[in-house]
């Protein structure tokens, strides 16, 4: 239901990137996409985001291989992420 994860569907979709151990997240972090290498576990938090008490928020991702770019929902989750990071504090 994030605004960043908006249009870009519920199917998993294949990157060719690599999938980086980022566990355990701050407690903070709200996860929106999790990645794992074929049916192997553990899955890892590729996409999450983080506001903070002045009301910044934070977007990240571990996906950006340069192939990544070519793929319409990378791009998707990166548009969303920039006007999502853009918008007014508390909007």
């Amino acid at each position: 239901d994030h605004p960043i994860a908006q249009g870009i569907g519920p199917e998993p979709f294949a990157v060719p990137s690599w999938l980086y151990k980022m566990q355990p997240l701050t407690r903070d972090a709200t996860p929106l996409m999790w990645g794992r290498v074929g049916d192997r576990e553990p899955i890892e938090p590729i996409a999450w985001t983080r506001r903070l008490a002045s009301g910044a928020r934070i977007f990240y991702t571990s996906l950006g291989h340069p192939d990544d770019f070519e793929l319409p929902p990378f791009q998707r989750l990166l548009s969303n992420a920039i006007h999502w990071a853009a918008a007014a504090p508390g909007r």
